[in-house]
């Protein structure tokens, strides 16, 4: 749906999503703005996807109610999503699934 600003420098990234039956769920990320900086940061569009492909994660293994209305980017999420680089033959279609190796 969007972002807005968070403490100091960090960002908000709202998601809406919905099931079958038409009821609409709204969810948070918040991403530290620590993360924003230094030799491995994260730029803001890579924040976003991150934080989708937890969601999509989260929504595959989980009800929707059980969802949380606001989550926490972590530093395990990124290296996660990072473990192997995109454009690699062996890149997971989805970073948050088991790895199979």
């Amino acid at each position: 749906m969007g972002f807005r600003s968070a403490n100091e420098g960090g960002r908000v990234v709202d998601f809406s999503f919905s099931e079958s039956t038409g009821q609409n769920f709204l969810t948070s990320f918040e991403i530290p703005a620590g993360f924003f900086t230094g030799a491995d940061r994260v730029r803001s569009q890579e924040g976003v996807f991150i934080c989708y492909a937890k969601l999509k994660h989260l929504l595959e293994i989980s009800p929707l109610t059980d969802v949380p209305d606001l989550l926490c980017l972590t530093t395990s999420d990124i290296a996660q999503y990072r473990e192997v680089l995109p454009g690699s033959s062996k890149q997971r279609s989805d970073p948050y699934s088991p790895r199979t190796e």
